[in-house]
């Protein structure tokens, strides 16, 4: 009974970490509306599979080289750039004569499993958690128990993860049944805005690093 509460323990970790509005949400919601179910299920998988590698090299002791100042520079650098490219390009897109066009869409989604990565990597959020939150609780498990029990604990946080991105990705696909194009482009210029801004804030995070 102590080991399955545990398990759901980590699993409402993952969902925690998933579920905060944040520039992968954003990302997920935007695609669902203006290039579908596939797409936003991309970037979905893309974060879990970034989560995962960071959820890795905390369970076999890459914590300080992860938190290395190197390490911590090349991810701010990446989304910075990431960030400022997606809220772009999400403004120039509402704004666009094709935005209800599928072709136009269909060349967009082309690179959904990357945004979600980059975006997962070089968010400074997901770092804290991971570094945080998760290295604390994995450290007390480890403490008392083995890698494989701590390897199972780490599968319920991904399967939090999952469960929270089958459900937004779900949501958006059936909710945009009533949402007509002009709602959508107003959704999609407000996504982009605030990506925009998540990406000037990581500017200001990294000069705040620099000095």
């Amino acid at each position: 009974m102590e080991d399955l509460v545990a398990i759901i323990h980590f699993i409402v970790l993952g969902l925690s970490l998933a579920a905060p509005i944040g520039p992968m949400n954003i990302e997920v919601f935007k695609r669902g509306l203006t290039e579908g179910l596939l797409s936003s299920w991309l970037v979905g998988l893309g974060g879990m599979s970034g989560d995962m590698i960071l959820l890795i090299s905390i369970l076999f002791g890459f914590r300080d080289f992860m938190q290395s100042t190197v390490i911590l520079y090349l991810m701010y650098s990446i989304g910075i750039v990431m960030l400022s490219y997606l809220g772009i390009t999400s403004i120039f897109a509402a704004l666009n004569s094709e935005f209800s066009n599928l072709e136009f869409a269909r060349r967009k989604s082309q690179n959904a499993f990357l945004a979600g990565f980059t975006i997962s990597l070089a968010n400074p959020i997901s770092l804290v958690f991971w570094f945080g939150v998760y290295g604390t609780s994995l450290q007390v498990v480890t403490s008392t128990h083995s890698i494989i029990y701590s390897m199972f604990c780490s599968l319920g946080i991904i399967l939090g993860l999952f469960l929270w991105n089958l459900n937004l990705v779900l949501t958006v696909h059936f909710s945009k049944r009533i949402i007509n194009e002009k709602i959508m482009r107003g959704i999609t210029l407000f996504a982009g805005i605030t990506l925009l801004c998540f990406g000037i804030q990581f500017i200001v995070r990294f000069i705040e690093l620099l000095f």
